[in-house]
């Protein structure tokens, strides 16, 4: 909080140099515990073929999310139950 008692939020601003690799796509997946759909970004700097857990912000389930990142950028992404 401010010293006026309100609520002050940062936007983080970013500048990118054109060979910086970022997050440039989302793709979506369905919570194996709750069945609710959920949108991730996809880091595709961190390769085409990724394996991690992510806890739903639903339900806090973990599931076990699989990204595939196609040669023309599309990602395939699906999940399994941790």
């Amino acid at each position: 909080m401010d010293v006026e008692g309100k609520f002050s939020y940062c936007v983080p601003i970013f500048t990118l140099s054109r060979n910086m690799i970022t997050m440039q796509d989302e793709a979506s997946y369905t919570c194996t515990s709750c069945g609710e759909d959920i949108v991730l970004p996809i880091d595709l700097s961190a390769g085409s073929e990724q394996e991690y857990v992510e806890d739903c912000p639903v339900c806090c389930h973990p599931n076990l999310i699989h990204v595939e990142v196609g040669q023309n950028g599309d990602p395939h992404v699906w999940v399994e139950d941790d």
